[in-house]
């Protein structure tokens, strides 16, 4: 299959007003998804039901369309048409945190979308915060192979501990044995903050799901407490927050640029 697990770690630094960083593990799931039934199949832990601990269920994702009855992979496809301007024909594959035991919850997922020919074309990342229960796509172009650099004003609400007048410059290597995120806020010319994902790969199948399981439970709820524990040490740390403002729009396209974080190995 295509579909992959990966785990490895993910690391947020805080440079300004004042530093603050952390760093846990984490497992994900690569998904093909045109590879659901196979992924599911592989275990009875696996499923769609509600209270499965590893769930998959499309309308956890690009809710305005799969509500609806769209199909996922027809979704991101018209997302990802209606940014570029052309629709992207081959395999889909999303990066995220399966559903677990009832709970499904990413602060970001990654939709890897090819063309008929294998080529990526451009890379959907959904965003969501808490506990606001929003959603938003920032739609990042792929220029050629290799590792992809983007840049994009921010439009959206995340983290109540940074503005809005920032912009994202985030890097993405391929989606292979090893795969890496970076994603950094600038105000100007000072980095604020920035996230890095370094993950491995492995082969999904009966076994290494019931590893992943074992070795993540529930990552869903894990994320969720950690959002609000790193939330409580920044508050002691008299971090300024700013009011909550509404989305600018549905989704936004990022533009491809130079290299922008050199000393990041992804």
């Amino acid at each position: 299959m295509n579909s992959a697990l990966y785990s490895g770690w993910v690391q947020h630094r805080r440079f300004a007003p004042r530093g603050h960083n952390f760093r846990y593990r984490m497992g994900l799931l690569y998904l093909d998804l045109s590879e659901q039934e196979q992924v599911l199949a592989l275990s009875p832990l696996a499923g769609r039901g509600r209270f499965a601990p590893f769930a998959f269920r499309e309308t956890d994702y690009l809710p305005q369309f799969t509500s609806a009855g769209i199909a996922l992979i027809d979704a991101v496809r018209r997302r990802v048409a209606e940014a570029i301007g052309h629709t992207p024909l081959g395999r889909i594959c999303l990066l995220t945190q399966p559903r677990s035991w009832g709970l499904a919850f990413n602060p970001a997922s990654f939709f890897y979308c090819h063309e008929a020919d294998g080529q990526l074309a451009a890379i959907l990342c959904e965003v969501s915060n808490t506990p606001f229960h929003e959603r938003y796509h920032y739609v990042l172009p792929a220029d050629g192979e290799g590792h992809q650099h983007v840049a994009v004003a921010k439009a959206f609400h995340v983290s109540p501990f940074l503005p809005r007048d920032l912009e994202y410059r985030m890097s993405f290597s391929p989606a292979g044995e090893r795969l890496g995120i970076h994603m950094a806020d600038w105000q100007a010319d000072t980095k604020l903050f920035d996230a890095t994902l370094t993950l491995q790969r492995s082969e999904l199948n009966r076994a290494s799901l019931h590893r992943h399981l074992i070795q993540f439970p529930w990552m869903t709820g894990k994320t969720v407490v950690g959002i609000y524990w790193q939330a409580l040490r920044l508050l002691i740390k008299r971090i300024p927050l700013f009011t909550h403002r509404a989305a600018e729009g549905e989704f936004r396209a990022a533009r491809s640029v130079s290299k922008e974080v050199p000393d990041e190995k992804l």
